[in-house]
């Protein structure tokens, strides 16, 4: 496996269950194996509640802040985000990131097996919505992001931003689906998503029963 310098950028907002506590211990630790820059901050507003709108500006701008807190981007080949709340294989993760593409992510599924980041993923320019099934071979999509999602860094590096507003549809719209059409417009338009499961753990409590129903049936 090839070595490469590695720099962790981590940001949160308006926490209130001991998250920020946490990342202050993760981010002490990380930072002896690497440059690690965290960053908490009470803006007043919590990201996934109100209109949509709101919603996903927050979460754009929470994405930017990673970036731009980060030594200068000039130096890096690669901008990978990671949802905090998603279970993965390191491997998989590295085939992610080492992949040459554009803008390049695995698949999400919840504790189901279903599609997770449907809004996100888009197999064309007129979908809004993922309702292809689960992939099982590489495909070229039109948008994603899907719990790790590797960048090629020179868009960033020339201005790209994430936002909540498609700047081909002027709507509101999913804030990683619009660095997508970003990239499109800058002529990086190789996006891709890999037969790779990044998996989010039982939020519900049907998805928790099904959880556990599933784990006794593999014991049995």
């Amino acid at each position: 496996m090839e070595n490469h310098e590695v720099e962790i950028s981590v940001y949160e907002n308006d926490s209130t269950d001991g998250t920020k506590k946490l990342l202050e211990r993760y981010s002490e630790l990380l930072s002896k194996r690497c440059k690690t820059t965290f960053t908490s901050t009470d803006i007043g507003t919590e990201h996934l509640v109100g209109k949509e709108g709101a919603r996903v500006k927050n979460i754009a701008n929470a994405r930017n802040a990673c970036i731009e807190q980060a030594s200068s981007i000039e130096q890096f080949d690669r901008i990978v985000f990671i949802e905090t709340d998603v279970l993965y294989k390191p491997m998989d993760a590295a085939t992610i990131i080492n992949h040459e593409g554009d803008i390049v992510s695995g698949y999400t599924t919840n504790a189901m097996g279903q599609f997770y980041d449907a809004w996100a993923t888009r197999k064309t320019s007129e979908e809004t919505w993922w309702n292809h099934g689960i992939p099982s071979e590489i495909i070229d999509v039109w948008s994603t992001f899907n719990g790790i999602c590797s960048y090629a860094a020179q868009p960033f590096q020339e201005g790209a931003r994430f936002a909540g507003i498609n700047p081909r549809t002027n709507d509101i719209d999913c804030d990683t689906t619009v660095i997508c059409e970003v990239f499109r417009s800058m002529n990086h338009e190789n996006i891709i998503m890999l037969p790779i499961n990044i998996r989010h753990p039982p939020n519900t409590l049907k998805e928790r029963l099904y959880y556990f129903k599933q784990r006794l049936l593999r014991r049995a």
